[in-house]
């Protein structure tokens, strides 16, 4: 993911170095890695667990970790990042709550700011999955509740467009095996000025 990562973001600057949000930051892995690469990173996660755990790794990297929820972003200052990342969170989101979600992303980040999203996508073709898929609504059900989002690739980049963002490039990784979803990786820009 970093090498997906790395070239869409943008170059430090005297005002300091990139300021980036990481969207359902686990156990801190990427975030870390983008630390150490120089940037400024803040990393979210609905579990503590995993918050504590990415704290207890940071050691000398510029990376901060908080309990937050992706949905509403309720920690995150107004266009305050250079750049959010989501490494496989949004499709972990349901429902209504996506376009909260990609709403709460485009409050927190500056105008001109980089979103870069890596999401499952596709048809569903591993069977086990299938058994538990809901065409209809495009969710993976397990014991009775929604659990992941697997959307074809013009609907979630509809989403994202229709949050307000300017998609720079759009790609398709297709599935190793057929037991594996394809990711779709999004580069998306908040339009320096509205309406742009």
């Amino acid at each position: 993911m970093l090498d997906a990562v790395l070239p869409a973001l943008p170059a430090a600057s005297a005002a300091g170095a990139v300021r980036v949000l990481e969207l359902g930051c686990g156990a801190g892995n990427l975030a870390l890695r983008l630390a150490a690469r120089g940037c400024a990173v803040t990393g979210v996660d609905i579990s503590a667990t995993a918050v504590a755990w990415a704290t207890e790794r940071t050691g000398t990297a510029a990376a901060v970790f908080r309990v937050d929820d992706v949905v509403t972003l309720r920690s995150c200052e107004d266009e305050g990042h250079d750049a959010v990342v989501d490494a496989h969170c949004l499709h972990c989101i349901i429902g209504d709550d996506r376009a909260q979600c990609l709403a709460a992303v485009y409050r927190v980040l500056k105008p001109g700011g980089v979103f870069v999203v890596l999401t499952m996508c596709g048809p569903v073709l591993d069977p086990g999955l299938r058994e538990r898929f809901d065409a209809a609504a495009q969710v993976v059900v397990d014991d009775g509740r929604p659990t992941r989002h697997i959307g074809s690739a013009q609907g979630i980049t509809a989403e994202i467009r229709a949050a307000g963002f300017a998609l720079e490039a759009v790609r398709i990784d297709a599935r190793r095996s057929a037991a594996e979803q394809d990711d779709l990786l999004v580069y998306a820009l908040k339009p320096a000025r509205p309406g742009r």
